[in-house]
């Protein structure tokens, strides 16, 4: 009985024992395991991380190289960056507002990049696109690529004006023609040219005028680049610009605003403020100085007829937003181009020509206002006329826009405003520049859209 009992306690301690030795080997297996792993997953972080770092260091050589690439082809097309928050001057923080002007006023007129320095090849256009136009933030407009816009761009002189509006309005669904003045020198025409060859949508226009300022020459101007316009077929509205100009809409805001006016013409037009001695007399060109490239207009002491189709001349603006239909009916009306016609030896024919076709209801135009009276509204153009409360300068009784007018000029309802300076005033430029590339990342409602709505041209009568 005691052997038995002996017996079986001596089997437990062996099992014990055992058990004991077994759970120390399998402690001792499943350190050495998770040793093990500790060093795989260890190896494997430190590869990870050379190769990122690897990785990392590649890129940043392939773009260093890319950068110094592009310095050396566009190191002269850098623009002059201001040290100053623009939020602030929208703000109209007069602290802001002085530190700016304390910038500007250190030189009387700034350098622009010098024209002959838009020496752009047509291999070097993918990376103008990417470096200098910032092609990518243009493109990502899939919302409105079904309504595209046209617009015609008058120039004579600094083709960075012209490239920093460009890149403020261009859309790859839009087109563009580009006038540049027939009297320019060889550098800009150049310079204007070696940026349209980059894009297919952005076209010069086939014929060129000398423009003399209040001549029949800049209405022509306007009519040569539609007529080349024309040829593209889906275009909805057209919007004609001057090169000292600036949106205050982004392309999304032109968009919304422009299927409000379904169709209709957004075209000053003034009956009782008329000026009869521009269309009672003829006017003509003659030249001030020894050469035929200084021109000027004088009226002459000789009446006109009365103009054609019992038209009557209606005061307005060279600028407006036109229905594609109101383009055909320019180039392809008789009474169009007999209005065109009679208005060549009148005085700024590009100031009445498009309002007497919109507001003359018996010729029965495309999109034009149905009631002879003066609209009190207008959106096309913010012009600030005279010297009252000008902050800038004044040229032929238009106050140049400054950096002191940012804060009116962020919400004024007009699509774009007239006239701006690059060389007296960059910093209204850059401003402007980051406030439309700013609205246009963001895809917000229209927040005016029932003040268009309510626009004179829209009301039936």
């Amino acid at each position: 009985m005691h052997y038995s009992i002996h017996r079986h306690d001596h089997l437990l301690q062996m099992q014990f024992s055992i058990n004991r030795r077994l759970l120390r080997n399998n402690c001792l297996f499943f350190l050495i395991t998770l040793c093990f792993l500790q060093l795989f997953f260890i190896s494997i972080k430190y590869n990870t991380r050379q190769v990122t770092n690897n990785l990392q260091l590649y890129v940043k050589k392939q773009n260093e190289t890319y950068s110094k690439q592009q310095d050396h082809h566009f190191k002269y097309l850098q623009s002059k960056y201001y040290s100053v928050q623009c939020t602030l001057l929208y703000e109209d923080d007069q602290d802001e507002i002085k530190h700016a002007l304390t910038l500007l006023s250190n030189k009387t007129y700034l350098k622009l990049i010098d024209d002959k320095y838009y020496n752009i090849t047509k291999e070097q256009c993918k990376n103008y696109k990417l470096q200098r136009f910032n092609y990518p933030y243009h493109i990502n407009d899939e919302q409105n690529k079904n309504f595209p816009i046209a617009f015609t761009i008058l120039m004579h002189e600094h083709v960075e004006v012209f490239e920093r509006l460009l890149r403020m309005i261009y859309r790859p669904q839009n087109y563009y023609c580009i006038h540049v003045d027939n009297g320019t020198s060889v550098d800009v025409y150049n310079g204007v040219k070696n940026i349209v060859q980059c894009f297919d949508n952005v076209i010069l226009v086939s014929k060129r005028e000398q423009v003399v300022y209040a001549t029949f020459s800049r209405l022509q101007a306007d009519i040569n680049c539609m007529n080349d316009l024309f040829k593209y077929p889906h275009w909805k509205y057209l919007l004609n610009m001057a090169n000292t100009e600036l949106p205050l809409k982004t392309n999304n805001e032109l968009v919304k605003i422009l299927k409000i006016y379904r169709g209709f013409n957004d075209i000053e037009g003034r009956w009782k403020t008329r000026n009869p001695h521009r269309t009672q007399y003829r006017w003509e060109t003659i030249p001030t100085g020894n050469t035929d490239q200084q021109l000027t207009i004088k009226k002459t002491d000789r009446m006109k007829k009365p103009p054609p189709s019992h038209i009557e001349i209606v005061k307005g603006s060279a600028y407006g937003a036109f229905s594609r239909q109101f383009v055909e009916f320019v180039l392809t009306s008789s009474i169009a181009k007999e209005l065109l016609e009679w208005s060549r030896d009148t005085y700024s024919p590009d100031e009445h020509y498009w309002s007497s076709l919109n507001f003359n209801t018996h010729i029965h135009a495309p999109g034009s206002y149905k009631a002879k009276d003066d609209p009190t509204k207008w959106t096309a153009r913010f012009v600030n006329w005279g010297d009252r409360n000008c902050n800038g300068t004044i040229v032929r009784g238009i106050c140049v826009l400054s950096t002191v007018d940012l804060a009116l000029l962020a919400n004024r309802r007009e699509l774009f405003a007239n006239k701006f300076s690059l060389n007296r005033d960059p910093i209204v430029y850059q401003c402007l520049e980051e406030l439309i590339m700013n609205r246009s990342l963001i895809n917000l409602p229209l927040v005016d859209a029932a003040y268009y709505r309510q626009m004179p041209f829209l009301q039936r009568m």
